[in-house]
């Protein structure tokens, strides 16, 4: 057996309920809608150390690394979940307007800013006590949300309106509206904050976003149905999630151009990057695991079974 048969062994069938109290470590949190559950994996042995209840239909998911919390959201009971992340038990479960999905929490500010799918808004919470703070309007059928890294800009991905909207979070005004391809759904903002990119899963490419001059500056194609976004900002690379292909995207952001097509798992949705340990995690919505990328060799070095759907939409891994 080679060490790589070895250690995808280990993944897959150390994905077990550990039941542990307290994990250290690196985490990530898949939210898995077909089961009800968070699947909660140690990302320095790949094991499933926790499988936690939420809510119905969950999908949406953010990490606040300084308040050591995670946060979930269950379209069908309408609610948002509040996650310890060092006990790994719901703290509390609260309502959540008519349809919850794309989800960002702001470690700085203490805020988590939810999207409603339906009521066309995004509304505020308090990261701790989960009280509503307030909401802003946004497009048609809110999907993704990401924040600048200085915090100041929200910015949200309008599925049925084509567009891009950044509302500045001080103010509660939007500062613009960014016509992008067709149906964008994810949305990641760079590292240096000057650049935000949409996925869009009808026009099947990726939009580029300049922050600066609030405008889009091209458009990249990508395979079918793309749902979600990751940076790797070392390499100056993003990596897409094809929902339709079964693949992942690799994007070179100085050539503008795909360079890569990884095969994961069956319909990838959620992407997320482990920095120190330089490998990016893919959910895979119906193959009920995670697929491992080594971020360098753009090799997929591991698959670690999950729940029943994993969707893991949005920042999802707590280093």
């Amino acid at each position: 057996m080679t060490l790589r048969q070895l250690f995808m062994c280990v993944l897959v069938c150390s994905a077990c309920d550990l039941g542990a109290a307290e994990v250290n470590g690196p985490l990530a949190f898949i939210t898995n809608q077909g089961d009800n559950t968070v699947s909660v994996i140690s990302l320095t042995d790949g094991s499933v150390v926790k499988t936690i209840p939420v809510g119905t239909d969950p999908a949406g998911v953010a990490v606040d690394s300084r308040r050591r919390m995670a946060y979930v959201t269950s379209a069908k009971s309408r609610e948002l979940t509040l996650i310890d992340a060092d006990s790994l038990t719901v703290a509390r479960a609260i309502p959540s307007g008519s349809a919850p999905l794309g989800i960002a929490s702001d470690r700085h500010t203490g805020r988590v800013y939810v999207a409603d799918w339906f009521d066309n808004v995004v509304r505020i919470y308090d990261a701790l006590s989960g009280g509503l703070r307030g909401q802003y309007k946004t497009g048609k059928a809110p999907a993704g949300l990401a924040l600048t890294p200085d915090g100041q800009h929200l910015l949200v991905a309008n599925r049925d309106s084509d567009q891009v909207w950044v509302i500045n979070v001080v103010n509660g005004i939007t500062v613009a509206r960014i016509d992008v391809g067709r149906a964008p759904f994810g949305i990641t903002v760079s590292a240096n904050g000057r650049q935000a990119f949409s996925a869009n899963v009808q026009s099947h490419d990726i939009t580029v976003i300049d922050l600066i001059g609030m405008q889009p500056v091209m458009n990249i194609a990508v395979g079918a149905k793309p749902y979600a976004i990751v940076e790797e900002p070392l390499r100056g690379r993003l990596f897409v999630t094809n929902y339709q292909d079964g693949t992942v995207s690799v994007i070179d952001l100085e050539e503008h151009e795909e360079i890569a097509t990884i095969e994961v798992g069956d319909s990838p949705e959620g992407i997320d990057l482990h920095v120190n340990a330089r490998r990016v995690y893919v959910a895979n919505w119906f193959s009920d695991s995670v697929s491992v990328i080594d971020v360098d060799s753009l090799q997929v070095i591991g698959e670690i079974a999950t729940g029943d759907g994993s969707r893991a939409f949005g920042n999802f891994i707590l280093e």
